[in-house]
């Protein structure tokens, strides 16, 4: 292992710190990627609604569907609509919210449940570009970690395009 990732497993066990031994450790998501802009300006994109509406994609979406996105101090809410449809709800609440790192609830409710899960998301980087890395832990089934992995991975990459110059 790593320096990085013995840096980074330190880091993250401070803030998960208890083990679920019911959840299978291998329903967890690790990602890391270069964005192109300043770690202020990425930070309100990952926590302002109209910036949350541009970038958060869920899998399968098409021309018909959009997300309308709410936040209050301590949580967020991302109401996703198909064919004039609310058919899921995101529920998320901040137990740490930085400029350079949050850590928050994830849950899914409408037609598509889940258990609550938790999202770190760390920010590092200088001036001309960020490194975001993002960890979603607490994952319970095999299906909720394949659909999760499809929407971060296409939300990121859209995220990405917002800033490419």
């Amino acid at each position: 292992m790593s320096t990085q990732a013995i840096a980074v497993e330190r880091k993250l066990s401070r803030y998960f710190r208890t083990s679920d031994e019911d959840l299978d450790d291998s329903f967890n998501i690790a990602k890391r990627i270069t964005v192109q802009t300043d770690a202020n300006r990425l930070f309100q994109a990952l926590t302002r609604p109209e910036y949350l509406e541009a970038w958060v994609t869920l899998p399968n979406d098409d021309d018909k569907c959009y997300l309308v996105a709410w936040t209050q101090p301590e949580s967020f809410r991302l109401d996703h609509y198909c064919n004039g449809r609310r058919d899921l709800i995101i529920h998320g609440g901040y137990r740490l919210c930085r400029r350079r790192k949050m850590l928050f609830t994830w849950r899914l409710s409408g037609d598509m449940v889940g258990s609550e899960s938790l999202v770190y998301i760390g920010l590092h980087g200088n001036f001309t570009s960020t490194i975001l890395e993002i960890h979603h832990r607490r994952i319970a089934s095999v299906p909720d970690y394949e659909w999760q992995e499809e929407m971060w991975n296409e939300s990121l990459e859209r995220l990405t395009k917002l800033f490419e110059r």
